[in-house]
């Protein structure tokens, strides 16, 4: 049995899950991108290219579990196939697919509850809806860390704001359950029978400062409901008072989750896009301070930066983009603020976006591409300070980036 264990977003990194996108991507038609929450569709072959780039490297540096492989482990008995084929059947709709699903083996129904299961038409309404499939496939999974996350030595599976996602957290709920090597702690929040009109949170807005500090956005994906359980759960599964830092995201493709904004990225160092999180017009912040026993304080700050540095934790903002403005709202638009840290002053990231690897660069990063490393001939943890570049042009069409595509669930403390 190995340990879960996150108590902040740049300790280093032992162990991450990532999904190398398949076929469930290739299901998706044109005219339901929409409806999976795309901008538009991708090209696989480029896609799984990319993806290899990020899954690589992360494999010099960590181990790297893909998740199908977990998912087919936590399917080993027939009573677990059993409990998670009636959890599909019944998150669908598709009861007369239960038998079926039943007597799959592990392999078939992790692909079943990734990929789908093709629709058997059994009355004229589905008939003439057009259903495609009776269990949907999963574009979205590959984004990893917005249905799952560890706080602690604790998982939460999400509360996923759209249905259409939630199936991806009721598979890490399934893993995190039934997997030795991913039980920890236990369950923080169970997220899947939690989500709600009103009530959501997911891991791109959730991020672990330290072992008792949190910045958490409020967002199209995330609710205030969401949050206030969050600080609810943790004084009551652990002893000491906890600090939530709630943002306030503006309601935009751009700024879904609060790690297209802001990223920690070193001890005392982060990546922001500046009109969200240090402008004029920036986001507003209100401070939670909860503690066993007792009712939370709520007050409000007057920036993310500022609210964090009277928690004791002082980040300098290095801006996606640069200083001109055009250049930052179109590389945060490409996910230039969603980096990912592998350990202190090291971090992942897309390639494309140059000007803001220009910035990262003149605050004493270095900047490297990530085929640099897959000789394993060069340590990337013997840098100071270290950016990895990666191509991602098709991946970051699928709108999220190396943040939203790996799910740590341990690292060191820092």
């Amino acid at each position: 049995m190995k340990k879960l264990n996150v108590t902040s977003e740049t300790g280093r990194l032992r162990r991450v899950i990532v999904h190398t996108p398949g076929r469930e991507v290739e299901a998706m038609r044109p005219s339901a991108a929409e409806e999976d929450l795309y901008n538009d569709i991708i090209p696989m072959d480029l896609v799984i290219r990319e993806h290899a780039e990020l899954k690589g490297f992360l494999g010099q540096v960590a181990e790297v579990h893909e998740l199908r492989d977990i998912l087919v482990a936590a399917l080993a008995t027939p009573a677990q196939r059993s409990l998670f084929a009636s959890e599909l059947a019944g998150f669908f709709g598709a009861q007369h697919r239960l038998e079926e699903l039943k007597t799959m083996t592990a392999a078939a129904l992790a692909d079943a509850a990734i990929c789908g299961l093709p629709a058997r038409h059994i009355s004229l309404d589905r008939f003439l809806v057009g259903c495609d499939h009776d269990i949907k496939p999963l574009p979205n999974m590959y984004f990893m860390r917005d249905a799952a996350m560890v706080y602690r030595d604790r998982s939460i599976a999400s509360a996923m704001r759209f249905p259409v996602r939630r199936v991806e957290a009721l598979i890490h709920r399934f893993i995190f359950a039934h997997h030795p090597d991913f039980s920890g702690g236990g369950c923080l929040l169970d997220g899947p029978a939690l989500a709600a009109d009103g009530f959501s949170l997911e891991g791109g807005d959730f991020q672990v400062l330290g072992k008792n500090l949190l910045a958490i956005g409020v967002s199209e994906r995330t609710s205030a409901r969401g949050i206030d359980a969050i600080a609810r759960a943790v004084t009551q599964q652990y002893p000491e008072p906890v600090s939530v830092f709630a943002v306030m995201l503006p309601i935009a493709r751009a700024t879904i989750h609060l790690d297209m904004a802001f990223t920690v990225i070193d001890r005392d160092a982060c990546l922001v896009f500046a009109p969200v999180i240090t402008g004029p017009r920036r986001a507003r912040v209100v401070r939670i301070d909860a503690a066993p026993g007792r009712e939370p304080v709520l007050i409000e700050v007057d920036s993310l930066l500022g609210g964090l540095k009277s928690a004791g934790l002082d980040l300098q903002p290095v801006f996606t983009g640069g200083d001109d403005p055009v250049r930052a709202e179109r590389e945060q638009w490409l996910s230039g603020a969603n980096s990912f840290s592998f350990a202190p002053g090291k971090i992942l990231m897309y390639a494309c976006n140059k000007y803001t690897a220009e910035a990262l660069t003149k605050s004493g990063f270095e900047f490297k591409h990530a085929t640099d490393f897959l000789s394993g001939t060069i340590d990337p943890l013997s840098y100071q300070r270290l950016v990895v570049g990666f191509d991602g042009v098709e991946l970051a069409r699928g709108g999220g980036g190396a943040r939203c595509m790996t799910c740590p669930i341990q690292r060191d403390d820092l």
